[in-house]
C-alpha cells in the first residue's frame, strides 16, 4: 500500500468508521433510488398534465399522494420490526433477528387482509368525485382510480417490510436497488400511457401499482435467504414487543399523516382541484430537500439503534450533532436555489407559466428548512424509542395544524397554507424539543436495547 492510499484509508477510518461507511454505501444506493423517484416525480408531471388537463391532473396528484398513507396503515409494525431487528443485529443475535422478521411479516399479512375487506365493503359507496372536486360525470372514473390507490396501499403494507428489515440489518443498499428499478419502470409506463391519452384510472393505477412489483421482488429475495429459514415455533413475546413498539409508531405516524398528508385533499375539497394541482407542483419542487436528506435518515435510523444497543454513546452524540448541522446547511443552500430560480425551473419542468404568490414560495422555503432540522432530531428519537414525548407533541401539533390549515385555506386560499405548518410546528414541537433536548438524550443513553 502506498503512503497516499494508506493516508486515505486512515482518513476514511477516522471520519467514517464502519458505521459511517455503511451509511455512505446505503446512502449511495438510496441516492440512486431517490434520483429515480425524483425523475418519476418530475418527468411524469408534464405528460400527465397534458393528458388529463388541470382539473383531472389535480385529482391524479391528490390520489397518488395518498400512497403515503401506506406508511402508517401498517399500524407502525414495520418500524417496530425494524427497531427490534436492528437491536438484535447490534447484539449479534441471529436467531432473534429471524424470529422478529417472521413475527412481523405474519402480523402485517393479517393487517393487510383486514384492510382489504374494509376497502372492498366501503370504497364503492364513497362519493370520490365530490371529494376530488370533479363533476358527477367523472364519478365512475374517480371511483376506479380511488380503488386502485386503496388496494395498492393494502398490498404495500406487507411488501414494505422487506425494506425495513434490510435497513435494520445494514443491507439497505439491496432494498434501494429494487426501489430504483421500480421507479424507473413506473416512469416509462406512466409516460407511455400519458402519450396515448390514457384515462385517470389508468394513469393512477400505473403510478401506484408498478412500484409494488419491485417491492414484491425484494420481499421474495429477502425471504429466500438462508438466514430466514422459517422458525419451527411461534414467538409470542417477540410478537408482543412488535405490537407494543409498533402501536406507538402508529400513533406517531397517524399524527404526521394528519399534519402533512392532508394538504392536497383539503385543498381539493375547499378550494378546488386546480388549486390543488398548483400547490402540488410547488410542493413537489421543494420536496427535493426531504427526498435528498432521506438518503441519510433512512440508513442512519437503524444504525443509531445498533450503536445504542452496543452502547457506543460517543458515536451517537457526535453523529447527532453533525446531522443537525448537515441538515440545516443543505436545506438552506437548496432552498435558496429553488426560490430564486423558481420561474426558470417551472418553465423547464412543466413547459407553461405558473402564477404563484411569493408568500407561498417563502412559506415553503421556511418550512423546508425547519422540517430538515426536525427530521434530523426525529431520526434519533425514533431509533431510541423516545415515543411518549413525540406522541404528545405530534398529536397536539397535528390537531392544531389541521385546524389552522382548514381556516387558512377557507379564508386566504393556498397562499398561506405552508405558514400554518411553520408557525404551529415551531410553537408546539421545535421550541419544547430544544428546551428539553438534553434530558431526552440523556434518558436515551441510559436505556437498555
Amino acid at each position: 500500500m502506498t503512503l497516499r492510499s494508506h493516508h486515505r484509508a486512515l482518513l476514511s477510518q477516522t471520519w467514517l468508521g464502519s458505521r459511517g461507511r455503511l451509511i455512505v454505501l446505503t446512502g449511495g444506493w438510496s441516492l440512486v433510488a431517490k434520483a429515480a423517484a425524483a425523475a418519476n416525480l418530475f418527468l411524469s408531471v408534464p405528460f400527465v398534465l397534458h393528458a388529463l388537463g388541470p382539473s383531472e391532473f389535480g385529482a391524479w396528484a391528490t390520489l397518488v399522494s395518498l400512497v403515503t398513507f401506506a406508511g402508517f396503515l401498517d399500524f407502525g409494525f414495520g418500524n417496530g420490526t425494524m427497531n427490534l431487528v436492528a437491536a438484535a443485529h447490534g447484539r449479534g443475535n441471529v436467531n432473534e433477528v429471524a424470529a422478529v422478521v417472521h413475527e412481523g411479516r405474519r402480523t402485517l399479512v393479517w393487517i393487510a387482509l383486514g384492510l382489504a375487506v374494509l376497502v372492498t365493503l366501503t370504497a364503492p359507496w364513497v362519493p370520490w368525485h365530490w371529494l376530488l372536486g370533479l363533476p358527477a360525470a367523472s364519478a365512475n372514473a374517480c371511483r376506479l382510480a380511488a380503488c386502485a390507490v386503496l388496494f395498492a396501499i393494502v398490498l404495500a403494507v406487507p411488501l414494505n417490510l422487506a425494506t425495513r428489515v434490510q435497513l435494520g440489518l445494514g443491507r439497505g443498499d439491496r432494498a434501494f436497488r429494487w426501489q430504483a428499478a421500480g421507479q424507473l419502470i413506473t416512469l416509462v409506463f406512466v409516460i407511455t400511457l400519458a402519450r396515448t391519452n390514457a384515462s385517470l384510472p389508468e394513469l393512477t393505477a400505473a403510478s401506484v401499482f408498478t412500484p409494488l412489483l419491485a417491492s414484491l421482488a425484494n420481499t421474495v429475495t429477502l425471504l429466500c435467504a438462508p438466514d430466514f429459514a422459517r422458525p419451527s415455533t411461534r414467538h409470542p413475546e417477540i410478537a408482543r414487543r412488535i405490537r407494543r413498539e409498533g402501536t406507538l409508531f402508529f400513533v406517531l405516524q397517524l399524527a404526521a399523516a394528519l399534519a402533512y398528508s392532508a394538504d392536497l385533499p383539503l385543498i381539493s375539497a375547499i378550494s378546488g382541484p386546480t388549486d390543488a394541482g398548483t400547490y402540488s407542483i410547488v410542493q413537489r419542487l421543494y420536496s427535493i430537500v426531504p427526498l435528498g436528506l432521506g438518503l441519510i435518515w433512512a440508513p442512519l435510523w437503524p444504525i443509531y439503534r445498533q450503536a445504542l444497543a452496543s452502547r457506543n454513546h460517543g458515536w451517537v452524540l457526535r453523529t447527532l450533532r453533525r446531522s443537525l448541522v448537515f441538515a440545516c446547511t443543505i436545506a438552506i443552500g437548496v432552498v435558496l436555489v429553488l426560490s430564486f430560480g423558481f420561474n426558470r425551473i417551472i418553465a423547464l419542468w412543466v413547459h407553461r407559466p405558473l402564477n404563484v404568490n411569493g408568500a407561498l414560495l417563502l412559506g415553503f422555503a421556511a418550512w423546508t428548512i425547519i422540517d430538515a432540522i426536525g427530521t434530523a432530531i426525529a431520526t434519533f428519537f425514533n431509533a431510541a424509542s423516545i415515543m411518549r414525548y413525540q406522541i404528545i407533541v405530534a398529536s397536539l401539533f397535528a390537531i392544531t395544524c389541521l385546524v389552522a390549515k382548514t381556516w387558512v385555506v377557507s379564508h386566504f386560499g393556498i397562499t398561506l397554507m405552508p405558514w400554518a405548518t411553520v408557525i404551529t410546528y415551531i410553537t408546539i414541537s421545535l421550541i419544547p424539543t430544544l428546551l428539553l433536548g438534553r434530558k431526552l438524550v440523556d434518558a436515551a443513553l441510559t436505556k437498555n436495547y
